[in-house]
């Protein structure tokens, strides 16, 4: 066989491999993380959660996590709000309500669907009764740009602008007994400069749209690893009540647990300024309030 016949062989293998990982699917892995988005943000309004986040340091002991020190603890009100036809962009407050020594901590960020625009964020530190804007993603490292201390930093928690991002299934798989695709998505040149992941793997549930794992790399190095449990429907939603972030560079991990919940309140814009952080009257008047929703 002459070698340009070979090329092309090659060529159209490579080619019909592609297409079929797409029509196996019946979908492209964009289109599957616009859907993914849209269960995260545009199946509701608000949302109102009571949330316990804990941390602390590990080793690996009959191939089992274990807490090499006592975990810190700490629980924390999140009111957020979406807005925008598709819900693109958003706000959100959490205020740490325990341990007493941090309670009132709180942390203001404003989100942006608009490709490029950086997200805004603040903290409120009761102690220096002060307000301080945090870096954005582009000049933050793992430390200032922590969620409250946690192994989950400030990117982890931000929703994927899926025009900042080069998409594509891996393949498809059972993981813990659900049908997934397995999707692989690295930051375009722009994005890139204002990200510490060079690529992540998601797991995607195919029923629900949901993502129950994440390999998150940096540099091509596994960094960390996001899992997920504990998914139910609340007010129409679906809800991870559990999530667990490893940092496997560090041998640090952080669990967040969803204690409570409610969607699609009626929250005020005013609630969701630098007002909440720093008036603490006006915002337990409101907070009551929220707190009646919960589930």
């Amino acid at each position: 066989m002459k070698r340009n016949q070979i090329v092309v062989l090659v060529v159209l293998a490579v080619l019909a491999s592609s297409f079929s990982i797409k029509t196996l699917s019946g979908q492209s892995a964009k289109d599957i993380m616009k859907k993914v988005q849209k269960v995260a943000k545009g199946s509701f309004t608000s949302s109102i959660q009571k949330i316990k986040l804990s941390t602390c340091k590990y080793t690996i002991s009959d191939n089992r996590i274990v807490c090499t020190e006592e975990p810190r603890n700490k629980v924390l009100e999140s009111i957020a709000k979406n807005y925008g036809d598709d819900h693109e962009d958003s706000r959100s407050v959490s205020i740490i309500i325990e341990p007493k020594k941090e309670q009132g901590v709180g942390m203001l960020t404003y989100e942006y669907g608009e490709p490029g625009k950086d997200n805004d964020s603040w903290i409120y530190l009761p102690a220096l009764s002060k307000v301080k804007r945090l870096a954005s993603s582009s000049d933050s490292n793992d430390d200032s740009g922590s969620f409250f201390g946690s192994e989950f930093s400030l990117e982890d928690m931000e929703d994927l602008k899926i025009n900042e991002y080069n998409f594509e299934i891996l393949g498809e798989e059972n993981y813990k007994g659900r049908d997934v695709w397995v999707i692989e998505y690295t930051p375009t040149a722009e994005r890139a400069k204002k990200s510490k992941y060079s690529k992540t793997t998601s797991w995607i549930d195919k029923d629900r749209f949901i993502s129950l794992k994440k390999n998150l790399y940096v540099r091509g190095e596994l960094y960390k690893q996001l899992t997920v449990s504990d998914v139910e429907k609340v007010d129409d939603v679906w809800v991870a009540r559990k999530l667990t972030m490893n940092n496997v560079a560090t041998r640090r991990i952080s669990m967040m647990n969803m204690v409570s919940v409610a969607f699609d309140q009626e929250v005020a814009d005013e609630f969701l300024t630098t007002r909440t952080l720093e008036d603490f009257a006006f915002r337990e008047q409101n907070l009551t309030k929220y707190r009646s929703n919960l589930k």
